[in-house]
């Protein structure tokens, strides 16, 4: 990618600046370490495969680095993010399917460690920033998933202005992605999930344009243009927000529309889906409970980057909920310990979370009329250390028990999974 590497070179010339231009590249820099242990556990409850489970230990030790912008109109910096993992179960992890924590070699075995690294350089001109190299975007249109021991990263470019007051307008361009258990980059493109299209297929470059707008304290829009060359294209529009009605009580709300068609040389073969997705709730002092619904219309599923999870409201652990005119139903609870005390114990930085889900009227394809359904229940309980010496430590259970009838051949299985993570970051 000759643009990419042309821009590197330019971002990275502060590497080269006299003292007094470095002045406020060192003065702003920051770096923040974390470790992260994570175990993974999904156990099939109608085996797919010659395995029983998906399942990984592993500990991960994350270091990102920030620069500030060297003095003058054009500010210059660069951006460093590192990562190396370590395999818990040694050998055992060899009996179990790919848990996307580590990388699989093509005999199913896990090497004992991997590390990979991202330089992005970077460039500022007023409330204008560009940004070239290792990118972990998180908008609709593009999601690098935290949802594994590391994020996907992917190779291009983004731009960022907030030159207008209350829009923030966003682009990127990418070319490869490093998925979330590789050290390799390769091609950007989309998994066949579920068997939603006619094949899964990968192209040289994705796009994204759009923005945020601050409507006013409570409420903001968004709307992304997207385009995976010769394979789809789409248009994303949504809304969410927090509304005080009292003192005491919220509404909360939260819905996304993606418009999706293929595009070019049609890689996959047809795309024609709408896919809407909603969840409106209340919050009353430390509980928040809200009712979700989301519904697939067109020909085929919504279309999503490879590797990555659906960026829909119902974000669930074990399937993404966004098959061809499925129809989903889902509640959800949660409560914060904030300002609760148990005897002369604080428990500020707990919270616990509870959601049910069930999907229906499912069209697979390629099974005629049949119609399949899914559903999930899943809990989640996490604390996060509020003060003292241990600030910055987190610790996470989730458990999902998920459960669908589509035959086993489809991506997503009827599986009880767990999740265990201790993370604990610190700045300097």
């Amino acid at each position: 990618m000759k643009t990419t590497t042309l821009c590197v070179g330019i971002c990275l010339s502060p590497l080269f600046l006299t003292d007094t231009a470095y002045a406020e590249f060192i003065a702003d820099s920051k770096a923040e370490v974390t470790l992260r242990n994570f175990y993974f556990d999904r156990d099939y409850k109608k085996n797919p495969y010659p395995y029983t489970a998906s399942r990984d230990w592993a500990q991960g030790l994350i270091f990102r680095g920030q620069s500030g912008y060297t003095e003058g109109p054009v500010g210059l910096g660069v951006d460093i993010l590192a990562m190396a993992g370590f395999n818990l179960l040694g050998s055992t992890a060899d009996d179990y399917a790919r848990s996307s924590l580590l990388p699989v070699n093509a005999d199913n075995s896990r090497d004992d460690y991997y590390g990979k690294i991202g330089i992005t350089a970077k460039a500022k001109y007023r409330n204008n920033e560009l940004f070239v190299g290792d990118l972990v975007p998180l908008l609709p249109t593009i999601f690098s998933s935290p949802a594994r021991l590391f994020p996907q990263t992917y190779r291009g470019i983004r731009f960022v202005s907030t030159e207008i007051p209350n829009v923030q307008l966003e682009g990127f361009y990418v070319d490869e992605v490093r998925q979330r258990d590789s050290i390799r980059y390769t091609d950007v493109g989309l998994d066949n999930i579920n068997r939603r299209f006619e094949r899964g297929a990968t192209t040289d470059s994705f796009y994204t344009l759009g923005g945020t707008y601050q409507l006013n304290d409570a409420y903001r829009l968004r709307a992304y243009h997207a385009e995976l060359k010769d394979i789809y294209q789409q248009q994303f529009l949504g809304f969410n927000g927090k509304q005080p009605l009292n003192t005491t009580l919220n509404f909360l709300s939260d819905v996304r529309f993606f418009n999706s068609d293929e595009a070019g040389a049609s890689k996959i073969g047809q795309v024609d889906n709408r896919h809407f997705s909603g969840l409106f709730g209340l919050n009353y002092q430390n509980h928040t409970l809200s009712l979700g619904y989301m519904q697939s219309f067109g020909s085929t599923g919504l279309a999503i980057l490879s590797g990555t999870e659906s960026p829909v409201v119902l974000d669930f652990m074990s399937s993404d909920y966004s098959n061809k005119d499925e129809k989903v139903y889902s509640v959800r609870y949660e409560y914060d310990f904030k300002d609760t005390r148990l005897g002369d114990v604080s428990l500020n930085g707990l919270r616990f979370m509870t959601r049910y889900a069930k999907g229906e009227d499912i069209d697979l394809l390629y099974y005629a009329d049949q119609r399949f359904k899914e559903e999930s229940v899943e809990f989640d309980l996490g604390y996060r250390v509020p003060e003292g010496m241990f600030k910055g430590l987190g610790l996470r259970a989730r458990f999902s028990h998920y459960r669908n009838d589509m035959p086993t051949d489809m991506t997503f299985h009827s599986t009880n999974e767990t999740r265990l993570n201790v993370d604990y970051s610190f700045k300097f």
